[in-house]
């Protein structure tokens, strides 16, 4: 059943952003002629049907205002989910003879090279179900051996009688020459009928072979999987008279649902992707250039860098590649990604005591069922959350949240039983030690996207978003020497609000290996022409009113001969990719980044790039409602790390001034986020509400 449709037809200027997490899901209606958000509400997430959740924050909405959005953006986590969880399709595997076992032999590199039981993925494509076909294309795009149509015939009957759910066909050098993929993917999607078919050309055109097919591979898995959900959530949303649906995907940018339908594992990191981007404009606004954005959510803790305020994006990345905190390799993606480093480290994060007696805090979750102890819904384990409530950090209504309720003495009953008896400790400090190791983990989590980057975090502003970002910030920014911390308004919803202020955005690339010397331009500009062509079929897909004239941006991939690893040089829209051009920027770009130059050695070209983009936001950072509650500020008792007591100031956000300075410690109630500021810290109200807290000892 779905709510009954209101009789106002779609508001060409209101959108809504959801964001679907593990514990929570996040919606956010936003006008977009004024940008002043009109809505905000949490809801439980429905992990059976992540749909479910979504769609019911849109009712909520239409519900209560009586106006009906134009489109949802919206951030999901159901392909990472289905990967994760290993509840992808039943998937085949077609290579090239020979080339069979790719997805098993890998780099023969372990994950860690001394370990003697060595844990490595399994491959999602088991060997039964790989297949091979006599066919041979080179590296240039010669045909060496010719694909017959009795092979084709031969190895698409095979395949049917597997009954797969999915096929990913990656053949040999196919990003040089596609026609033997094209004609084995007709020929397959021609008998399969509704079988999910992915053809490595068109969702990776690079070379190394092991990346391209686990590419093609992932998304052939998640495919069915994310397909359902995008279908249910768009008729569910369409049942509503609601005609605009676009997806995050993991290079911060949005797509339409068939585009998101035939590239799952351009979602992978769609979540996380959005709270970066809605960080960067956030710097961008406020003159904030560098930035470490910290989320913390239910289930998990992300945290990504923006220089200069861009965010940093990797063309690679490893996807599921901790299983139980073990590095087990994962699944190299070859698609260009938001760079997120991800812990199992959120408010829902279980606490235990291990084999060795020694207390544990994750990467298992409570997520929404049954959540912490301290919701209600039937935990009994302890959590980060549960330690904040014991300790007084959080208040009884639930971070405002009118879906959720605290429940203090389930909180305190979990922590004794599970914690504090088996140690002999106080559940006070049972709590502390609960925060302290989160806090040890995901400072780590920092250092490794700064200092082990060579990024001095001093030289960055910390924006803690998520529900439980908040809480811990300032003491993960003080121990990590982050001198300033930045809370948003509306810090728990922070990613709902990226969804909307993401840019229509489309990463193209094709490797044209060569030696930069032996390329004329007018082979670049052909090679350029068909990434354009590829990018316009793309855009053709798209959906989204009202978005601005696109842009295409030309990007080249250089090295330096004998090299492994590719500097990308920017050619801008307009640029003309002469050799001259390109060995001037990439020298430049090779000492930037490295701090020398080759001067005698050879330049090769590596991959060409087309980045297609448009916007979509055109305003300034969104603005917030004022709703004063006009509550005054309260005195609560918290409990202190040595085992104390001591009472804190308490104060509603909403009833904070611009220019207000708090000195800590101080705890700013938000809705949907609780905000700690410690002592010897002062935080200060700026003009657009966001409040900047300097940070003792940084």
């Amino acid at each position: 059943m779905h709510a009954p449709a209101s009789s106002a037809k779609p508001d060409t200027d209101l959108v809504i952003g959801i964001d679907v997490g593990g514990t929570f899901t996040d919606v956010l209606a936003i006008d977009m002629a004024s940008g002043a958000v009109i809505a905000a509400f949490k809801l439980p997430s429905t992990r059976a049907n992540p749909a479910d959740g979504a769609v019911r924050g849109v009712d909520r909405f239409t519900e209560r205002t009586g106006r009906r959005p134009r489109a949802v953006f919206h951030g999901t986590t159901v392909g990472t989910n289905a990967l994760i969880e290993k509840r992808g399709g039943r998937t085949a595997l077609v290579a090239t003879r020979g080339f069979r076992d790719v997805l098993a032999l890998r780099r023969q590199a372990r994950p860690r090279l001394y370990d003697l039981q060595p844990m490595v993925s399994e491959p999602l494509a088991p060997r039964e179900l790989r297949f091979e076909v006599a066919e041979r294309t080179t590296f240039d795009g010669r045909i060496d051996t010719e694909l017959t149509k009795e092979e084709i015939a031969r190895v698409v009957a095979e395949v049917a009688a597997a009954g797969v759910d999915a096929v990913a066909v990656c053949l040999l050098h196919s990003y040089a020459n596609d026609r033997h993929e094209r004609a084995l993917g007709e020929a397959l999607s021609c008998r399969l009928g509704a079988t999910f078919v992915t053809l490595s050309s068109d969702v990776c055109r690079e070379f190394r072979e092991f990346e391209r097919t686990s590419t093609t591979t992932v998304n052939a898995y998640i495919g069915p999987s994310v397909a359902r959900y995008i279908d249910t959530l768009q008729e569910r949303l369409c049942e509503r008279d609601i005609p605009g649906l676009s997806i995050v995907k993991s290079n911060g940018g949005l797509t339409s649902a068939p585009n998101a339908k035939r590239f799952p594992v351009h979602l992978i990191e769609s979540g996380p992707a959005a709270g970066i981007i809605a960080a960067a404009a956030l710097g961008r606004a406020e003159g904030y250039r560098n930035l470490i954005a910290f989320d913390m959510g239910g289930t998990t803790a992300k945290t990504g860098v923006v220089v200069d305020g861009t965010p940093k994006l990797s063309t690679e990345f490893y996807a599921d590649r901790f299983v139980d905190g073990r590095n087990v390799g994962g699944y190299p993606i070859m698609s260009p990604v938001i760079d997120v480093i991800e812990i199992g480290a959120g408010g829902g994060s279980l606490a235990r005591i291990d084999q060795a007696g020694v207390m544990k805090v994750g990467p298992e979750s409570a997520g929404a069922e049954p959540g912490p102890a301290a919701y209600g819904r039937g935990g009994e384990r302890p959590t980060v959350t549960d330690a904040h409530v014991v300790l007084g950090h959080v208040a009884a209504d639930g971070f405002g949240n009118e879906d959720v309720r605290i429940h203090a003495d389930r909180a305190e009953a979990a922590l004794r039983q599970r914690l504090a008896e088996p140690l002999g400790w106080s559940v006070a400090q049972a709590a502390w030690g609960i925060l302290r190791l989160a806090n040890a983990n995901m400072a780590e989590m920092v250092r490794l996207a700064t200092l082990r980057r060579g990024l001095d975090p001093r030289d960055f502003v910390l924006v803690a978003f998520g529900g439980a970002g908040p809480l811990h910030a300032c003491e993960i920014a003080a121990e990590v020497g982050i001198p300033r911390v930045v809370v948003p308004v509306y810090p728990g919803l922070f990613s709902a609000l990226g969804t909307v202020l993401g840019e229509l955005r489309h990463d193209l690339v094709q490797t044209h290996l060569r030696r930069l010397s032996a390329v004329e331009p007018a082979e670049l500009l052909a090679a350029f022409a068909g990434l354009e062509r590829r990018a316009r079929e793309l855009i053709a897909a798209e959906t989204v009113e009202h978005a601005a004239d696109w842009s295409l941006e030309q990007q080249v991939d250089l090295r330096f001969e004998g090299q492994l690893f590719e500097l990308t040089v920017p050619l801008g829209r307009d640029g003309e990719p002469t050799p001259g051009l390109l060995e001037r920027g990439f020298r430049a770009r090779h000492v930037e980044t490295y701090g020398y130059d080759l001067p005698e050695h050879t330049i090769e070209v590596v991959n060409l790039r087309l980045v297609a983009r448009a916007q979509i936001w055109r305003g300034g950072h969104p603005t917030m409602l004022a709703q004063r509650s006009g509550g005054a500020t309260r005195r609560r008792r918290i409990a202190t790390a040595d085992g104390g007591r001591t009472e804190v100031d308490v104060i509603r956000r909403a009833d904070l001034q611009p220019g207000q300075v708090l000195a800590g410690p101080v705890i700013v109630e938000d809705f949907g986020a609780t905000i700690r500021v410690l002592a010897g810290q002062t935080a200060t109200v700026k003009l657009s509400g966001v409040l900047e807290i300097e940070v003792a000892n940084a």
